[in-house]
């Protein structure tokens, strides 16, 4: 791949030059950067992800059950059996990171909500969608038991008001910190930033898009701790796309 300079405040667009290019997955992001050049990049997402990388050979055996998720989502909000909205291949990581007790953040919630309370860890989630966290709210209070409420602290804000929230927070106090917000209301790296030291020693950051050219100046927050890359196809989404982890 050529060398890019990411945006940092620009917001990122995406277009599709042509209906067959949607169907491709053809994208083009464009973004302005510091200095005022003009950047892009074009990528087909049915086949890799805006790096280049190539899903998994487990994600793509897994496409039945993608397609299957991605028709459900169309039907309603929430999963039959949730599970995080990140690649196939990094929620079977997840899964093995993941023990009863643990301390989670994560930004932007949703079925990866209802996914870590079903492994009874402590929750704290930021979602910027009121209605959406009530679709949370309502299926954690149907099944309390699955989902036990007194470990889920949900907090519906966006932008710099949980950005604020997150750096007040004690150091090194979570496990596990899960960026997965939407950047037109809650930037990524500035939650990377802003967690980065709530996490323990010896526990993770997860950033999922991570080869989405607007959350670049996050990764490299990361730059030079043990990492593992996951490239492939996520539940609910047919494009190929990647989930990066960094252990702190």
């Amino acid at each position: 791949m050529k060398n890019i300079t990411p945006p940092n405040r620009e917001t990122v667009t995406s277009s599709y030059s042509s209906k067959f290019d949607r169907v491709l997955g053809r994208t083009k992001l464009e973004w302005t950067c510091d200095d005022g050049r003009r950047e892009s990049l074009i990528s087909n997402l049915r086949f890799n992800d805006y790096e280049g990388y190539k899903p998994s050979v487990y994600s793509l055996l897994n496409l039945p059950y993608v397609i299957q998720t991605y028709m459900q989502a169309k039907k309603q909000p929430l999963m039959k059996n949730p599970v995080p909205f990140i690649v196939i291949d990094a929620i079977r990581y997840l899964d093995k990171l993941v023990r009863p007790g643990m301390r989670v953040l994560e930004v932007g919630g949703g079925n990866s909500s209802l996914w870590f309370l079903s492994k009874d860890v402590h929750l704290t989630t930021f979602e910027h969608n009121a209605e959406w966290a009530g679709y949370v709210n309502d299926a954690v209070k149907a099944n309390p038991v699955k989902y036990p409420e007194h470990r889920f602290n949900l907090n519906v804000m966006q932008g710099q008001d949980t950005v604020n929230t997150i750096l007040g927070m004690e150091d090194q106090s979570y496990d596990l910190v899960l960026i997965d917000s939407m950047n037109d209301y809650t930037r990524r790296n500035d939650c990377i930033e802003a967690a980065l030291t709530k996490v323990k020693k010896g526990g993770w950051m997860v950033l999922d898009n991570s080869d989405n050219p607007v959350n670049w100046n996050g990764r490299e927050l990361l730059a030079g701790k043990e990492m593992r890359r996951f490239t492939g196809f996520a539940p609910m989404a047919l494009f190929v796309c990647q989930t990066t982890f960094w252990k702190i």
